[in-house]
């Protein structure tokens, strides 16, 4: 008799950083009913992932979900997989980070459960061909991918429907494809569709599986009900759950160890670079996720193994942004493995580096990752703890340390201070963090705005950047340009310093000053005229310091406006977050909300984020007409298009009327303070 076999379950995770009042509306809506309608069917066995960090908050917000967990694991009715304890893109971190993740979460689940896991989830899918050697050092036996790796790697046919054995330096790992048209039928059909589904394919081939592996959310996501031949509404999972049952003469529902007990794999692959399909299709441009689109609808839907769309990694060059993450988390782990004699503050520092490794914040796919602030936040609270907790009290020294941070092959200058860390680029000479100890806050984590494929034309509109929001960077305008034109990416840059070189000045190497200098150009009418800038940064215990010094050179007059752009990262412009001021002369600051806005004199703006209780204040030398300008970007949400605020910009607007060879000079200081 033909027969079908089953592997079914779904995988658990949140991003850190996710709210509690976020986590309980999926626990209700998902988690909760899921685990409830398999309870309630002991006969169906089921296979579960969940990340550590959700563990966690299960523990501490509803252990009676655990208690429940725990016994079907006793009766053997659930599986559970390892992985990474907070949810790693496992190729993007250290190999030792990799180890120590999936032993965490490991160790963890023995604990707990009763049962350490054999079988391991891959996050998002993201491959990489070195990751078998790494898994199976750390005890697990088997994976699951989706069938799309297995179309990469050349198989087809029947192989798409059987585990296949890989390997790495000699270690062997089996690897279950997961089955991309079933997953599309259980999320959008009837639980009779995904019955049709396996009936047609029931074969008298017992070494044939079929899995149905998906997010836990997806279960619920639908809000479907299916009427029920006794007229009542039944939730979908309960009605799917009940059909296997009354079939089970030829639905098998296995678990992935009985599989691998009676059916020992003989195909062998090779899997290349590359995520699920989802994942290949948001990496890229979106110039080129438009092109593949086209060939994937040319040939069978792209899925032929001879299309690949994007690769995990180009995320780290479509947003700088998220390289900065991936180069702070680099660097800490640097720090982090240091640490000499002190077990328990080593693994402090490494408990924090591992939480700023989560995955989400890290990329943008059909949830909102890199746009959301809070997520980006709470990934360099996380590295900004562990680094604190590197720093032998009494021992560490401030210090300026030159190094390619970025892995742009250039050097950047690092300042570590006591309360500040501030680290300045050589590309426009620019801050492009500033991290404020006390309270573990980037606050230069301003996302910058770029094009989505799914912008519409009026988003298009509000202007995209065509660089980093950082600070102090070096803007020449024209003094008819407006804040509009500003805000909409329209003004014309008049100067070549926002991309330009700057050099370290050579001489006496102060541990608190960083002195660079740049010779570039400021366009008047349709001739570049030669101008050079001093640019010093000195940095005390809570603030930075930098002064101008700017030299027209000798063919002629230069008339323009000099605006040092300063960007600052707070979670939200609401009022319960942020409050924005300004004085000039020897008044009171006045609040001045945090709209778009021209303030025609200020001698200091500030900046109070009342989330963290500290005050950022904006120093000038000189008094001058001041831009406030928020920076929101457009993505895509559960709820459709979005606008986030990811930051607020302040320009200071200096006319400059310089003679050949004249100087120019302005200091501006910004000062860190707990409210």
């Amino acid at each position: 008799m033909n027969a079908v076999r089953l592997i079914f379950g779904s995988t658990n995770s949140q991003p850190v950083g996710a709210t509690d009042d976020e986590i309980e509306h999926v626990y209700q809506r998902s988690y909760k009913p899921f685990l409830r309608a398999l309870y309630n069917a002991p006969q169906t066995p089921v296979t579960l992932h969940y990340s550590g960090h959700l563990l966690q908050w299960l523990e501490r917000h509803h252990s009676e979900y655990t208690d429940v967990l725990a016994e079907m694991v006793g009766r053997k009715q659930v599986e559970l997989l390892g992985g990474g304890f907070y949810d790693p893109v496992l190729p993007l971190i250290p190999r030792p980070d990799r180890l120590g993740q999936i032993e965490n979460l490991t160790t963890y689940l023995r604990k707990r459960f009763g049962r350490r896991p054999r079988g391991t989830w891959i996050t998002e899918h993201v491959w990489e061909p070195t990751l078998p050697s790494t898994l199976r050092s750390s005890g697990m036996e088997y994976a699951f991918l989706d069938d799309y790796h297995f179309i990469a790697a050349g198989l087809n046919g029947a192989d798409l429907l059987r585990p296949c054995i890989t390997e790495d330096q000699g270690k062997t790992l089996a690897v279950f494809p997961v089955c991309h048209d079933l997953r599309e039928v259980a999320r959008e059909g009837r639980p009779e569709d995904v019955l049709t589904f396996l009936e047609k394919r029931a074969t008298a081939d017992r070494s044939e599986v079929l899995v149905l592996l998906d997010a836990g959310e997806r279960y619920a996501e639908h809000g479907r009900t299916d009427d029920h031949p006794s007229q009542r509404s039944t939730p979908w999972l309960e009605r799917l759950v009940e059909l296997v049952h009354e079939h089970h003469d030829w639905v098998d529902v296995t678990l992935p160890s009985v599989y691998l007990k009676e059916t020992r794999p003989r195909t062998r692959g090779y899997f290349p670079s590359t995520s699920c399909q989802e994942m290949a299709c948001w990496s890229p441009s979106p110039e080129r996720q438009e092109a593949y689109d086209v060939l994937r609808r040319r040939f069978e839907g792209g899925r032929n193994g001879c299309i690949f769309g994007g690769h995990f990694r180009q995320v780290l060059t479509r947003y700088a942004e998220s390289n900065l993450m991936y180069a702070k988390m680099q660097y800490t782990h640097v720090l982090v493995n240091q640490i000499r004699g002190d077990k328990y503050r080593k693994q402090a520092a490494r408990e924090e580096l591992w939480k700023g490794q989560c995955h989400s914040a890290y990329w943008h796919g059909d949830h909102c990752g890199i746009y959301s602030n809070r997520l980006r936040k709470q990934v360099f609270r996380s590295l900004i703890e562990a680094e604190k907790k590197t720093r032998e009290r009494g021992i560490f020294i401030p210090s300026v340390v030159t190094v390619d941070f970025d892995m742009d092959g250039l050097d950047e200058f690092l300042y570590q201070g006591q309360d500040l860390n501030a680290y300045v680029h050589s590309e426009g000479g620019v801050l492009f963090e500033l991290d404020y100890l006390p309270v573990s806050w980037n606050y230069l984590d301003t996302l910058a705005r770029r094009r989505e494929r799914y912008h519409t034309a009026e988003v298009e509109a509000r202007g995209y950047d065509s660089h980093l929001r950082r600070s102090f960077m070096d803007h020449f305008l024209s003094p008819e340009a407006t804040v509009v034109e500003f805000d909409t990416a329209r003004a014309e840059e008049q100067g070549s310093f926002i991309s330009g070189l700057y050099d370290r000045a050579d001489g006496r190497r102060d541990a608190h000053v960083i002195a660079l200098s740049a010779s570039g150009t400021v366009r008047q009418g349709r001739a570049d005229h030669a101008v050079s800038i001093a640019k010093q940064y000195r940095f005390k215990r809570s603030a930075v310091e930098v002064e101008y010094g700017i030299t027209c050179g000798d063919e002629a007059r230069i008339d323009t406006v000099f605006a040092p752009e300063l960007n600052f990262a707070l979670l939200s412009q609401d009022a319960d977050s942020m409050r924005l001021f300004a004085r000039h002369g020897h008044a009171q600051f006045v609040e001045i909300g945090p709209e778009r806005q021209v303030v025609q004199t200020a001698e200091s703006v500030r900046l109070d984020d009342l989330v963290n209780d500290t005050s950022l204040t904006i120093g000038l030398s000189d008094e001058c007409e001041v831009w406030i300008v928020p920076v929101e970007t457009v993505s895509q949400g559960s709820g459709g298009l979005e606008t986030r605020y990811q930051g607020t910009s302040v320009v200071p607007r200096f006319r400059l009327a310089l003679e050949p060879g004249a100087t120019f000079t302005v200091s501006v200081s910004l000062r860190l303070e707990r409210l």
